[in-house]
């Protein structure tokens, strides 16, 4: 689909207030902004990406405004996609990428509030990066050097602990994984907002986990999960990890 023309109309909707909260909110508080911003998080994305498979549910109007409201604000700019000479992505810019923060916060603090899963509730894998990010940046710092790989439905990336300090980074560890957890993503968000235990997630044949067993209690620790229901882990050694292994 091409990309509708879009016009924008702004100051209709502002809070006219001398506080940084609502001059915030007056640029990325519509429905809708924050989520483009978390999409752009993990990479540029054209126009019909963000329409037919990210923001299902948006109609291509209010994306086209939405897209050229957070141009004109600086926080996201338009490049051409290598290779087609009349493709055009958008990508965070420096300001855009500003928000990271603020999108984890929120992806950390509304874990707790994804309760259920519906069939008919949308599931990306990419969601899932953004989840771990955020567990990573409100959990405790990592007790040793080493390396996590996820496969989670198409998307591969990883979590590197290095100096005291852990991130996430797309593609394969940067040194051989300490531990190789592989789920579709409906499973792994499940498990991830403790809807689903891993040692559940893991005996239903939904996910599979190999590596070390106390590499896997770090991981776990990290990220602030429990191996079982009700946080009880078992013996080091003689959990997940051992029987899959």
């Amino acid at each position: 689909m091409a990309e509708p023309r879009a016009e924008v109309k702004m100051g209709t909707k502002r809070y006219r207030q001398m506080c940084a909260v609502a001059a915030a909110l007056d640029i990325v508080g519509e429905r809708w902004t924050l989520l483009i911003i978390r999409d752009l998080l993990t990479g540029p994305k054209r126009y019909n990406q963000l329409l037919g498979e990210t923001l299902v549910g948006i109609g291509p109007n209010l994306l086209a405004s939405r897209l050229q409201m957070l141009t004109d604000e600086g926080l996201i700019e338009r490049e051409p996609v290598p290779g087609d000479g009349r493709g055009v992505e958008y990508r965070l810019t420096e300001s855009g990428e500003a928000l990271r923060p603020v999108i984890l916060g929120l992806a950390s603090w509304g874990l707790s509030h994804i309760t259920t899963y519906e069939p008919a509730d949308r599931v990306r894998a990419e969601w899932g990066v953004v989840a771990v990010e955020a567990m990573v940046a409100a959990g405790p710092a990592p007790e040793v050097d080493e390396a996590y790989e996820f496969h989670i439905g198409n998307e591969v990336f990883s979590v590197s602990c290095e100096n005291g300090t852990a991130g996430v980074v797309e593609g394969s560890a940067p040194r051989e994984p300490a531990l190789i957890v592989d789920s579709d993503p409906e499973t792994f968000i499940r498990t991830g907002t403790g809807q689903v235990s891993p040692l559940d997630a893991v005996l239903s044949g939904k996910m599979s986990i190999s590596g070390d067993s106390m590499a896997l209690a770090r991981c776990l620790r990290l990220l602030g999960l429990s191996l079982q229901s009700g946080g009880d882990e078992p013996p080091a050694g003689e959990g997940l990890v051992g029987a899959v292994s």
